[in-house]
């Protein structure tokens, strides 16, 4: 995977992924939805054959880089928390 930032500002940030997972980057922004710091959060494909994924995210001027990072942890700690569950599902008889 590579990133690239696209554009960033005090309160937002605009940054392209290149051959990544369109649902990781939901799992992301589904993190960063009920926060509110966020003003607006989107994540869409570009052209089928490039294979980049972008995410845009505006802040109410919270430094949009560590709103990011919070979120990734959220989505981390969600990830984690759901294989536990799955794991355990998948123990019993």
């Amino acid at each position: 995977m590579e990133i690239s930032v696209i554009s960033r500002t005090d309160n937002s940030l605009e940054i392209v992924f290149k051959n990544a997972d369109f649902s990781l980057l939901k799992i992301i922004q589904t993190n960063l939805i009920d926060d509110k710091r966020v003003k607006n959060i989107s994540v869409k494909r570009g052209h089928i054959l490039t294979k980049e994924v972008y995410l845009f995210i505006l802040t109410d001027g919270s430094d949009p880089k560590q709103v990011l990072k919070d979120g990734i942890e959220r989505a981390k700690d969600m990830t984690k928390s759901l294989k536990e569950e799955i794991e355990n599902a998948l123990s019993r008889p």
